[in-house]
């Protein structure tokens, strides 16, 4: 009876162990939705309740983009963060809202000014 009220408690202290947070810590590939899919590299880290991250958002020059400073809170697996655009012409603000999906993927729109874009976005997978 001892072992068999042992092996329940490591049983349980492993499926605790297991069960973990999802967190939407990590290297993102988003993919807007335009006339055309513009894609948009996302770099994030929650700290508990906060998301902190960099947006790579692309330029109207060729191949040039700008970091986008991001912060904002995550609760129940859906996130809102924004941050204003450095250097830009004119005041300009981007806020992005997302989801975390139960395969791994966010969910979201990405509004700037008048334009509100639908995204969706995978996880990179962290080199071993």
């Amino acid at each position: 009876m001892k072992r068999f009220v042992m092996l329940a408690a490591v049983l349980v202290a492993a499926a605790g162990l297991s069960a973990e947070t999802p967190t939407v810590t990590g290297t993102w590939n988003m993919g807007l939705q335009a006339d055309h899919v513009i894609p948009v590299a996302l770099v994030l880290k929650q700290d508990g309740k906060k998301v902190a991250g960099t947006l790579a958002m692309p330029t109207q020059r060729h191949g040039e983009r700008v970091d986008v400073e991001m912060a904002g809170e995550i609760a129940d697996g859906a996130f809102t963060i924004s941050g204003s655009v450095p250097g830009a012409a004119q005041p300009t603000t981007i806020a992005v809202a997302a989801t975390l999906k139960d395969d791994g993927s966010l969910d979201g729109t990405l509004t700037m000014g008048d334009h509100k874009l639908p995204f969706t976005a995978e996880r990179l997978k962290e080199r071993k």
